[in-house]
């Protein structure tokens, strides 16, 4: 990923995400749960190219706030959702068990779609998305 002054985007030519892809797209079927404080904060599942990371916790995740824009952030995830469906991968991730957002393949936008103008990032649940980064969000 490239970095520049308050810009993060993926080139095309960015090994590690082209691994990445292709790395989810071999993986076939599993699971990994997460567990901090004897309490579930994330699980991951794997099924034929279809990742799903459900933050039980979100509040865990908690990061900073960053100088960066949400229209530079809506651009580095229409260019992680392309590279995704190049390579045949969805990423879905969840808050608390329903999801919020969809990256790749099987992402279906709508309204997003008028945004983005991309077809490889749906916001599945506005409220969703809206409660995960309000989760996210450092006070």
């Amino acid at each position: 990923m490239l970095g520049g002054r308050r810009h993060l985007h993926i080139d095309p030519q960015d090994q590690p995400n082209d691994w990445l892809s292709k790395a989810l797209k071999s993986a076939s079927s599993g699971m990994l749960a997460i567990d901090f404080e004897n309490r579930p904060v994330v699980r991951v599942t794997i099924d034929n190219g279809t990742l799903a990371v459900d933050l039980l916790q979100p509040d865990i995740f908690k990061t900073p706030q960053d100088e960066i824009g949400l229209f530079d952030k809506l651009k580095t995830a229409t260019e992680f959702g392309r590279k995704l469906s190049d390579n045949d991968v969805t990423i879905s991730f969840l808050r608390r068990g329903k999801e919020a957002v969809r990256l790749g393949k099987d992402a279906k936008p709508t309204l997003s779609k008028l945004i983005t103008r991309s077809d490889d990032v749906q916001m599945t649940s506005v409220k969703e998305f809206a409660g995960l980064k309000s989760d996210l969000k450092t006070d």
